[in-house]
Formats: structure tokens, sequence, C-alpha cells
């Protein structure tokens, strides 16, 4: 498989995962936060569609994470990054003693040893949901803003990559199986499907956070060789 497939594949299970069982959230919630149709969400957790940059980024803000980190390992396997995440959407939302919640996770890890890691998954999940739901029906729900800013990074980066390489886009397109025509346009500003960013990323041998960054601190000489 190869590593663009694998990324694209690994963002949609991570987002669906985030969803169903992190933050057992509705596409009415999803809705809500981002302006997101449930049509349009569904195309990205289920059938890893590649969306634009700017949406990736208002996903992995909903979810208190990150593009590189949606598409890297499955975020469900680790308990300890599931319940930071949930506490990070909790503090988010406002409203809402953490102390309290956090002890109640706390009481049901004690189980561990008795439970499944399935049991223990569904407790926490349902802790959270009971949370979540008492803090929207007191109206608290969050608005996740398009971050325009990481076009223009990416559009900067793209250029300061591709000059000191300087290697030509009929070379770079066929690397990366991209045309000519839609390197092009990314180089004049349009904004860069998450398919995109990873492909040119692996090829720089950079990270997807890099390519979106105000100061990537590109190591040239590294990735000349």
């Amino acid at each position: 498989m190869s590593e663009l497939l694998q990324k694209q594949i690994m963002f949609s299970k991570n987002i669906e995962c985030c969803r169903e069982v992190i933050f057992d959230l509705r596409y009415l919630d999803i809705t809500a936060y981002t302006g997101l149709a449930e049509s349009t969400m569904i195309s990205y957790d289920t059938k890893a569609v590649s969306p634009y940059i700017t949406v990736a980024k208002k996903i992995a803000d909903m979810y208190c994470t990150d593009i590189e980190r949606l598409c890297g390992d499955e975020i469900y396997f680790d308990i300890e990054e599931v319940l930071s995440l949930q506490v990070a959407f909790i503090k988010r939302l406002g409203g809402v003693d953490i102390k309290p919640y956090k002890e109640k996770i706390l009481a049901e890890m004690d189980k561990y040893l008795s439970l499944s890691k399935y049991e223990v998954y569904k407790l926490i999940a349902q802790t959270f949901r009971d949370t979540i739901i008492d803090l929207h029906r007191d109206g608290k729900y969050i608005t996740i803003e398009n971050d325009e800013s990481i076009i223009e990074n990416f559009t900067r980066n793209f250029h300061d990559l591709h000059d000191n390489l300087k290697i030509n886009y009929r070379k770079l397109g066929k690397a990366i199986d991209m045309s000519i025509g839609n390197l092009t346009r990314l180089a004049q500003g349009n904004e860069p499907m998450l398919s995109a960013v990873i492909k040119l990323a692996d090829f720089f041998d950079v990270s997807i956070t890099q390519m979106l960054s105000e100061n990537p601190n590109f190591d040239y000489e590294k990735i000349q060789k």
C-alpha cells in the first residue's frame, strides 16, 4: 500500500473513530461545530475521500488534535490519549468541573483489570457522552473557524522547497503522480487537498505539519540528500 493511500485511510479511520468512539458525536453536533454537512462528513470518515486542507484542519481542530496525528497510528488503541482528547474537548466547551469528571473516569479505569478493553472504552465513552449532552442542553457549543493562513503557509513553503531543490514541475509531477497544471495552480496559491499535501510532504521528506506551518524550519541540507 502506498504511503499516500495509507495516510488517507488512517485519516478516515481516525476521524470516524473520534466521532463514534472517543467523542460519540452525532452528525448534527459536527454540523453545529463546523458547518460541514452530514453528507460531507460521511464521505470523509467512511470513504477516505480527501478534503481540502482547511476542512481537514477544521476537523482536526474539532477533535482537539492536528492533521499529522489524524494521518498516523490509530488513536483508538491508546486509552491515555483518548482521555486527554476528551478532557481537552470538555475544557474547550467550558462550564464543567474537570476534576470530578476525571475522578469518575479513573474510577472506571480501576476496573480495567476485570474488564475487556472494549468494555473500558464503552464506559469511558458513555461518561463523556453524558457530560457532552448536559453541556449541549445548556447551549454550550463551539464554532470551529476556517484557518485560511495554512493556505498561504503551504504556498510559501511549497515555493521554498521547490526553489531550493531546483526541480522542475515535469520531474516533480512524474515523481508524485500530479499534473503540471495542478502543481502550477498550487504554486499560484490555490488551496491544496490533503492528498496533495501528503504527496509533497513525502516527496520532500518533511512532515505535514511543516508543510502547513508559518515557521517550518526546513533542514534543506538533509532534504537535498
